[in-house]
């Protein structure tokens, strides 16, 4: 194989594809990154068994060919050469050797024969969608997603399509994030569980551009997304994810209308001196007033009020202080509603005049 490449275009597509490069030494060639010629293109691929990614780039096919070479050297190696164009040569034995100007390195290779291929999906529940809007449903749910691998079904997001609606909801059991998107056109009704790390892939390689797509196909037991350049192909995580219906309120008897960033800010100051290791804040209403309250005993203590709308009655409850800055986070309006029903209810944070995206935080018990 020879070719003529940007180093740019190179590098980007490295990068693009190297988030599903595996880590996992029992298979050595899952490490490497496929490099293979595709008529005048240049196809990148990487997989751990669990997500693929694969790109196409730009490039002047002097030979046709492939090799798989270490992800982690020619990523490093590209991302300091000059940004020009690059000469790559493989020979028999996967031997690659890659100049410019004056200069070479050289990197041994493996044969693509060993590289594992990524399924090919050609049917399958279709789905296209914008690619800004799917991105920001993502963002909106992907952090609340549980770490905890002994309910892997709670290690992904639900990605639910029905009565033309178009849902995605994330729980790790302690707080939940519902976002809601009605569809401009009929659907057919589905229900999967997307791993997070897929989430997290997708929502780096998204662009915010109104105007782009993206395809979905949805298989028994995989996922197909593909837009730009790019195709990533992720297993689907099996299980019942639970039922979030139970958990979405229709009352509270106290809303608050509160600033976002003086919230968020206000938060952020109390969770440095919250209780112990645990993140515990306190959040008392009492006259339209929000007081965040935090301690810690071997260290000291914080008192804050924040101005508010209230109505209702007062109350307080104990919140994971890092599980509402997660939420406030990706909210973008300047101010948020908080719903509450006394201590020992869950507490919501929702968008004003806007009930497809809501927020669920369970209180914490705290002396």
């Amino acid at each position: 194989m020879e070719i003529k490449i940007n180093q740019k275009e190179f590098y980007n597509g490295i990068q693009t594809v190297r988030k599903a490069v595996s880590t996992n030494n029992a298979l050595p060639i899952l490490s490497g990154i496929l490099i293979k010629t595709e008529k005048d293109k240049l196809k990148l691929v990487a997989t751990d068994l669990e997500l693929g990614i694969e790109c196409t780039v730009e490039a002047n096919i002097l030979e046709k060919g492939a090799v798989v070479l270490p992800a982690t050297y020619l990523a490093n190696i590209i991302r300091e050469l000059p940004k020009e164009k690059l000469k790559l040569k493989v020979n028999s034995n996967n031997n690659t050797k890659i100049e410019f100007k004056r200069s070479q390195f050289k990197i041994n290779g493996s044969p693509a024969d060993e590289f594992p291929l990524l399924p090919e999906i050609e049917s399958g529940i279709n789905y296209t969608l914008s690619s800004a809007f799917f991105k920001d449903m993502i963002n909106r749910t992907k952090f609340a997603t549980s770490q905890d691998e002994s309910r892997p079904f709670l290690t992904g997001g639900l990605l639910l399509i029905e009565n033309n609606e178009l849902k995605m909801i994330a729980t790790d059991s302690y707080r939940l994030a519902y976002s809601n998107s009605r569809l401009d056109k009929e659907f057919k009704n589905s229900e999967v569980i997307i791993p997070s790390k897929t989430l997290e892939e997708l929502s780096k390689l998204l662009t915010s551009e109104e105007e782009e797509e993206i395809k979905v196909v949805i298989t028994e037991n995989q996922i197909l997304f593909n837009f730009l350049n790019i195709t990533l192909i992720s297993r689907l995580i099996e299980g019942q994810f639970p039922s979030y219906q139970q958990v979405l309120p229709d009352s509270s008897k106290t809303e608050v209308e509160i600033d976002k960033n003086q919230l968020l800010n206000a938060t952020k100051r109390a969770s440095l001196l919250a209780k112990d290791n645990s993140n515990i804040i306190k959040v008392e209403l009492k006259d339209n007033f929000l007081i965040i309250k935090s301690n810690s005993p071997e260290v000291g203590e914080s008192y804050e009020q924040i101005k508010v709308d209230q109505k209702g009655e007062n109350t307080e409850i104990a919140f994971n202080a890092s599980y509402l800055i997660d939420v406030l986070k990706v909210i973008e309006e300047e101010k948020v509603l908080m719903n509450l029903s006394g201590s020992l209810n869950p507490g919501v944070i929702k968008e004003i005049d806007n009930n497809d995206y809501i927020y669920i935080i369970m209180p914490v018990r705290s002396a």
